[in-house]
């Protein structure tokens, strides 16, 4: 027996179906409904797309730092949340700093400022993903983090993060203090301990800090959501239109839209990331949310996604004759993830504007801003 696959079109056997996220699952999709979990996708566009195209988004640096500011408002303290994503400053010059030939040091920042300096392989090819090529981050590679506060909630908290952040990756893991006369490897768990090397790079470092030397380099590619928009479209048309959804126009346009090098460039419609209005993004977006919009306008569906009422990008699923049984073509619909807290929210988009203009609250949406203040709470009793 074979299956079409979703993103190739070729016939592939059964045996070698995998299992796609719709939404990918650093948007959270893991918590995505039933509709969302697809089987009929070949494990070699699942790896390679995963790679190049999820990853063309995720790590660039609007996406990356937009996700970790969106996991803060959610975030109630170490040991009661997820650790928190780290933000990407760039590629830095270090004077001092022992680097190997074709090693980058790039800075990130932990949750209360703390600078984190990542010596990583460098890859070209792939100049404007944080992090470097995903494929890399099983080479050898070290991290320092140097802590800005003696607080020990914002020490935990910053140590959560960079462990959880680095999880992953092969790293070692130095803490650029000491605490209680002993180095900070024998102290915090996920942490090694610094070799002479490490001693005189953190020193580096800190010079660097204190002198004002340190200055981020960052490299854009302001094209990095157009493959990953054809993505969206087919898998969210699919998930919510079925089998009659590929076979229209705008899923074999999506389709093209997937190709590295496609002979003739897909006419995809709709408005990417970087060209698109911020003010429609928190008109149709919510506080710390990533959210999915389906609305029928102008004889089709048109779908739209936001992160933290950020990053909006449009495009055109389908004719507004298909039907859906997830959708409500008068009311529209939403699906709403909110990756910090694992959680998601599926409803009308008339009900998400209700609850927005305090007209009707929304009973899973107000446990959400619950959530938030209680976040917001929690930053506030940390010491500055």
């Amino acid at each position: 027996m074979t299956f079409e696959c979703l993103y190739c079109a070729q016939d592939i056997p059964d045996s070698d179906a995998s299992l796609e996220h719709a939404v990918p699952q650093f948007l959270g999709g893991a918590q995505a409904p039933l509709q969302y979990k697809l089987h009929n996708v070949c494990s070699t566009c699942n790896n390679r797309l995963g790679l190049h195209v999820d990853a063309s988004y995720a790590k660039s640096w609007f996406v990356t730092n937009t996700l970790s500011e969106a996991a803060q408002k959610y975030y109630c303290g170490p040991g009661q949340s997820q650790p928190l994503p780290l933000t990407c400053m760039g590629p830095v010059n270090i004077p001092g700093i022992q680097l190997t030939g074709n090693e980058v040091a790039e800075c990130w920042l932990g949750p209360s400022g703390e600078p984190i300096l990542w010596l990583r392989t460098d890859d070209e090819s792939m100049y404007w993903y944080t992090g470097g090529n995903p494929t890399q981050r099983k080479h050898p590679s070290t991290v320092y983090f140097l802590p800005v506060t003696d607080d020990p909630v914002r020490l935990q908290m910053g140590a959560e993060a960079l462990v959880g952040g680095f999880k992953k990756t092969k790293a070692r893991r130095i803490f650029g203090a000491t605490v209680g006369g002993l180095p900070a490897g024998a102290t915090f768990p996920g942490f090694d301990l610094p070799c002479a090397m490490d001693d005189e790079n953190v020193q580096a470092i800190r010079a660097a800090i204190h002198s004002g030397r340190i200055r981020a380099q960052l490299k854009m590619n302001l094209k990095f959501d157009q493959r990953f928009i054809c993505k969206m479209a087919l898998a969210v048309g699919f998930s919510l239109f079925g089998q009659p959804y590929l076979a229209t126009a705008q899923a074999a346009e999506a389709r093209m839209g997937l190709k590295m090098y496609p002979q003739t460039p897909p006419e995809v419609r709709g408005s990417p990331t970087i060209f698109n209005s911020t003010q429609s993004a928190k008109f149709v977006g919510y506080e710390g949310a990533v959210v999915i919009l389906v609305l029928k306008t102008g004889g089709a569906y048109l779908m739209t996604m936001t992160v933290d009422r950020n990053l909006p990008f449009a495009v055109e699923l389908c004719p507004d004759t298909l039907n859906s049984e997830f959708i409500d073509s008068e009311m529209g619909y939403s699906l709403m993830l909110f990756p910090q807290v694992r959680q998601c929210v599926e409803l009308s988009m008339v009900e998400l504007l209700a609850h927005l203009c305090g007209d009707v609250a929304h009973a899973k949406l107000a446990t959400m801003d619950l959530q938030r203040q209680a976040s917001t709470a929690f930053w506030s009793s940390l010491p500055s």
